[in-house]
C-alpha cells in the first residue's frame, strides 16, 4: 500500500505530524509519499525525515490512500484538487472546530494501524456541481463538497435572488445571500445561518438564506435529484459566489447559476469506533439534559 501525505504546511504542527507519522507507516511495511507543496515553505527545514516528494497530481495517481494534515479546509482543498482522480481520504485534524477529520495527533498511531490492516470503511459523500452561465454564452463548471454561497459582496444592499427548482418557481429571496449545501456541508456555514443538520448518508440539497429580510424565509431541504437555478432580480454590482469557502468568483447581475448533484463523489475513510452522532455530540457540545 502507498499512503500519500498532503496538508497545510502553514500549521505550526504540520511538520511534527509528518515527522511522527512517517516512521509509523514505514514500520508497518508500507510506502509513504508527500506532496511537494511544502517545498515553498520557509520552514521546510523542520522536515526531519527522508520522504519521497511528488507534485500533487502525481502523488494522487500513485497513492492508494491520501492523508490530509490540517483542518476541514485542508480536506476540502484536497478533495477539490483531486478532480476526477478520487482516492480515499483520511483527515488528521490539527485545526479548530472540524467535522470531517477522523483522526487527531493523539489517535494517529491507532489510525495507521487500522489503515495498514485494512480495518476501515469508506463513505461516499455527494458533491454539488455549479454551472456559471453568462450573457456571452460562456459556462464554467465547479464542484463543492460542502457548499456554494452567493452573497452581495462589498455592497451593503439587499440581494434579490430568484430561485427555481427543476423549472418550478420557488421564491425570490431578499437577503444577504444564499447557501446551497450538501449534507456534509450542513454542519458548516449553513448551520451558522440557521440551517438543519442532515446526516451524510442521505443525498439532499439545502437552500439556506443568509439574514433574510423576512421572518418567513426559512431553509428548505430538497431532493438531490432536483436542478436548482438562481438568477438576480436586479442588475447588481458586487455579487460574488464562493465554492467551499475557498474559490471566490465575482459575478454580474446577468449571471445565472445552475446547481445540482455532481457526478463526482468524495470517499472519506471511516475508522472503527468513530460514530457520526458521537462526533456531533462532541463538536456541538451536546451534554444531555441540563435541567
Amino acid at each position: 500500500m502507498i499512503i500519500g501525505l498532503t496538508g497545510n504546511f502553514r500549521k505550526s504542527r504540520f511538520y511534527e505530524i509528518v515527522n511522527s507519522i512517517f516512521p509509523l507507516i514505514k514500520r508497518s511495511g508500507h510506502s509513504c509519499l508527500i506532496s511537494s507543496d511544502y517545498l515553498a515553505d520557509k520552514d521546510m527545514h523542520k522536515m526531519k525525515v527522508n520522504i519521497d516528494t511528488l507534485e500533487f497530481n502525481e502523488l494522487v495517481d500513485r497513492s492508494d490512500i491520501i492523508l490530509t494534515i490540517g483542518g476541514d479546509g485542508t480536506l476540502l482543498s484536497t478533495a477539490r484538487r483531486m478532480e476526477i482522480n478520487i482516492k480515499p481520504i483520511l483527515g488528521i485534524h490539527i485545526g479548530g472546530l472540524g467535522f470531517l477529520a477522523e483522526s487527531t495527533r493523539q489517535t494517529m498511531q491507532q489510525a495507521i494501524d487500522y489503515i495498514t490492516n485494512q480495518d476501515y470503511s469508506i463513505e461516499d459523500r455527494m458533491m454539488l456541481s455549479l454551472h456559471v452561465n453568462t450573457l456571452n454564452g460562456k459556462s464554467n463548471e465547479y464542484h463543492a463538497l460542502n457548499d456554494i454561497v452567493v452573497d452581495h459582496g462589498h455592497s451593503g444592499r439587499i440581494l434579490k435572488t430568484e430561485v427555481t427548482v427543476s423549472s418550478q418557481y420557488l421564491n425570490t429571496y431578499q437577503s444577504d445571500g444564499l447557501i446551497f449545501s450538501t449534507p456534509t456541508g450542513s454542519t458548516a456555514y449553513s448551520l451558522s445561518a440557521g440551517g438543519p443538520i442532515i446526516t451524510p448518508i442521505i443525498d439532499t440539497i439545502t437552500v439556506t438564506p443568509i439574514c433574510p429580510h423576512s421572518l418567513s424565509a426559512r431553509p428548505i431541504v430538497l431532493p438531490a435529484t432536483e436542478i436548482i437555478e438562481a438568477s438576480f432580480a436586479e442588475d447588481y454590482e458586487g455579487i460574488a459566489c464562493t465554492i467551499d469557502g475557498q474559490i471566490r468568483l465575482p459575478m454580474m447581475g446577468s449571471t445565472k447559476l445552475e446547481i445540482k448533484k455532481s457526478s463526482r463523489t468524495i470517499k472519506l475513510i471511516s475508522l472503527p469506533g468513530n460514530d457520526y452522532f458521537q462526533t456531533l455530540r462532541s463538536k456541538m457540545g451536546w451534554t444531555g439534559n441540563l435541567r
